[in-house]
């Protein structure tokens, strides 16, 4: 029989406070090592805790990390990486098969326009061609 160890005078307890949690989006050319600097989040310390938690994502979704705050002084953050999403390292998603988009004239109003799984996209195509090149693009982007 397996002996378990119970946990038992040790710190565990009900939290009687909420660790923070806060998203940032930050533009597309910075670094791990930008937001892991110290002064990175210099205009934001008034809301920072110790232990709190932060969501980092780049608008081109390059970095994508979480930090904890360690330590918050009058003008610095000190932060560690808990985690970090890394491109060569992560699974693979299996392909999937994309049904194709529907081109179809719309009336005056919607004029050439094309439809995906019967909800229409995109309108205002002055020509056929124009309308099946966007859905053409609006597939493969779906596709990855």
């Amino acid at each position: 029989m397996t002996e378990v160890t119970k946990l038992a005078g040790h710190r565990f307890a009900q939290a009687d406070y909420a660790i923070g949690r806060y998203a940032a989006t930050v533009p597309s050319d910075t670094t791990l090592a930008d937001v892991t600097h110290p002064e990175f989040f210099a205009n934001h310390l008034t809301v920072f805790r110790r232990g709190m938690t932060i969501d980092i994502v780049s608008d081109d979704f390059g970095l994508d990390c979480t930090l904890r705050v360690l330590a918050v002084t009058k003008t610095t953050a000190v932060v560690r990486v808990i985690r970090l999403f890394d491109e060569d390292s992560a699974p693979r998603a299996t392909a999937t098969e994309v049904s194709p988009a529907e081109v179809s004239f719309g009336g005056p109003h919607h004029k050439w326009r094309f439809l995906h799984g019967g909800n229409v996209i995109q309108t205002g195509f002055d020509t056929r061609d124009a309308a099946e090149k966007a859905a053409d693009r609006y597939v493969q982007q779906m596709k990855g």
